[in-house]
C-alpha cells in the first residue's frame, strides 16, 4: 500500500519539483548505495550493468583521467532518477572535445538513464535541462541504450528543440537465448547437425576420463579461480589478439573484483568444465532473477576438437531448464557462433548531441555526413 502511494505521488510529478544533484565524489555515490539499487529494482532497465556494485567497480577499475558526473533527481527527498554520466576530454578529427557521456567502455554491456516506473515524463524533461546546462560541455553521448528504452528518443527530440545537432549510430546485435522451457524443448530447436556434433564430441571427451561441471559462488574461490579462467581464456586467440581479460591489469582487476562483489550478493557463477579434474573451458556467469549473463567465456585450445566451449555452454543451458530460468544472454556482439544457439538478437543504439557552435558543429558534420558518404564511397569500389 504504502509503495502505491509512492507510485501515485511520481506520477504527479512537475520537472521543476524534482531537486537535481550532481555526484562528482566517488564518496558520495558510494554512500547511497542503497538507495541506487531501490531505484534500480523499481525501474526497467537491465538490473545487473547499472546496479552500485557494477558501477562502483568500474569506476574504481577505468576511471582514471575522467571526472565522475551522475546526475541524480529526487522528489521529496527520495531517488526517483539517475543518470550515470562521467565527463572526458578527448579529441575527434584532431579536434578537442569536451564530452559528457554515459559510464562505458567495451566492457559495458548496456547502459541507460534509471528512472522509476510512472514518471519518465517529468525525469526526462529535467534531466535534459542538467545535461545541455554542463559548463564546458561541447557534446553529449548516450552510449550502448537498448533499443526498447525510451531514452533515446525522449533525449534526441529535446535536444532538437533547443537547437543541438544529433545523430544516432547502432551497434551490432547482441543475441540471446530464450528458455522457458523443457531442456529438450530448447534442444530440439537445435539443427539437427549441430545437436549430432554436440552429442558426439561430448563422448568422445568422455573417453578421456570423467566429466563434470564445477561452478564457483563463494568470494573465498574467486581469485584462484579466475587464475585459472583467465588462463583459459588467453590460451585461445585472444591472447594472441591482445584482448584476453590478463592482456591488461585495470581490465583484470575489474573481473575479479566484479566476481568477489558479486558472490557476496549471490549472483556469480563461476563455470568450468572439468575432465579429469582438468579445468577446460570456463564461463564467467552472472544470474539476475530469471536470466544467466555469459560475462566472459574461452577453452582450452588443446581440446578444441571437443568444443569444449560449447558443451560447457549445452550443460549450462540445460541446468537453466531445470532451474526455470527465462534467459541466456551471450551480450557481446553478433559472433556467427552463437547463431547455432539462437536467432533472436538485441539492438543497442547510441546517441550523439552537439551544441550548435562552430567546432562541435564542425565535428557533427564530418561524423555524419562526409565519413558516412567516404564509406559509402569505398565500399562502392
Amino acid at each position: 500500500m504504502v509503495e502505491q502511494e509512492v507510485y501515485t505521488q511520481t506520477q504527479l510529478l512537475s520537472p521543476a519539483e524534482l531537486q537535481p544533484e550532481v555526484i562528482s565524489a566517488p564518496d558520495r555515490f558510494h554512500s547511497i548505495g542503497h538507495e541506487w539499487d531501490r531505484l534500480v529494482a523499481r525501474s526497467a532497465v537491465d538490473q545487473t550493468f547499472l546496479s552500485h556494485t557494477w558501477l562502483r567497480t568500474w569506476w574504481e577499475s577505468f576511471g582514471e583521467g575522467k571526472q565522475l558526473h551522475i546526475i541524480t533527481l529526487r522528489d521529496g527527498g527520495e531517488l526517483v532518477a539517475a543518470a550515470p554520466m562521467m565527463r572526458t576530454r578527448s579529441r575527434m578529427y584532431g579536434l578537442k572535445l569536451d564530452t559528457l557521456e554515459l559510464i562505458y567502455n567495451p566492457h559495458t554491456p548496456r547502459c541507460d538513464f534509471i528512472i522509476a516506473n510512472n514518471c519518465e515524463e517529468a525525469v526526462y524533461e529535467r534531466m535534459w535541462r542538467e545535461l545541455c546546462s554542463t559548463d564546458r560541455c561541447d557534446a553529449i553521448a548516450l552510449n550502448q541504450v537498448p533499443d526498447t528504452s525510451p531514452t533515446i528518443p525522449a533525449i534526441e527530440s529535446l535536444a532538437q528543440a533547443d537547437g543541438w545537432l544529433t545523430g544516432q549510430w547502432a551497434s551490432p546485435p547482441s543475441p540471446y537465448i530464450p528458455l522457458n522451457c523443457e531442456y529438450e524443448q530448447f534442444f530440439a530447436r537445435l539443427k539437427g547437425g549441430y545437436r549430432y556434433n554436440l552429442r558426439k564430441r561430448f563422448e568422445r571427451l568422455g573417453k578421456l576420463g570423467p566429466v563434470d561441471v564445477e561452478v564457483i559462488r563463494d568470494r573465498a574461490g574467486v581469485r584462484d579461480a579466475m587464475a585459472d579462467g583467465l588462463k583459459i581464456e588467453a590460451a585461445a586467440w585472444k591472447g594472441d589478439h591482445g584482448t584476453a581479460i590478463a592482456s591488461d591489469p585495470a581490465v583484470t582487476e575489474f573481473y575479479i573484483k566484479l566476481a568477489e562483489r558479486q558472490a557476496d550478493l549471490g549472483q556469480l557463477h563461476l563455470t568450468f568444465l572439468r575432465v579429469g579434474g582438468k579445468r577446460i573451458s570456463f564461463n564467467y556467469l552472472l544470474r539476475n532473477n530469471k536470466t544467466l549473463y555469459g560475462v566472459k567465456i574461452g577453452y582450452d585450445p588443446e581440446y578444441h576438437t571437443y568444443s569444449p566451449g560449447n558443451a560447457l555452454l549445452n550443460l549450462i543451458l540445460q541446468k537453466a531448464c531445470a532451474d526455470g530460468l527465462a534467459e541466456y544472454d551471450f551480450l557481446g556482439v553478433n559472433d556467427e557462433w552463437k547463431f547455432d544457439w539462437t536467432k533472436e538478437t538485441r539492438q543497442h543504439h547510441w546517441l550523439f548531441l552537439f551544441r550548435n557552435h562552430l567546432r562541435p558543429r564542425f565535428l557533427h558534420y564530418m561524423k555524419f555526413s562526409v565519413l558516412p558518404r567516404m564509406k559509402h564511397v569505398l565500399r562502392a569500389r
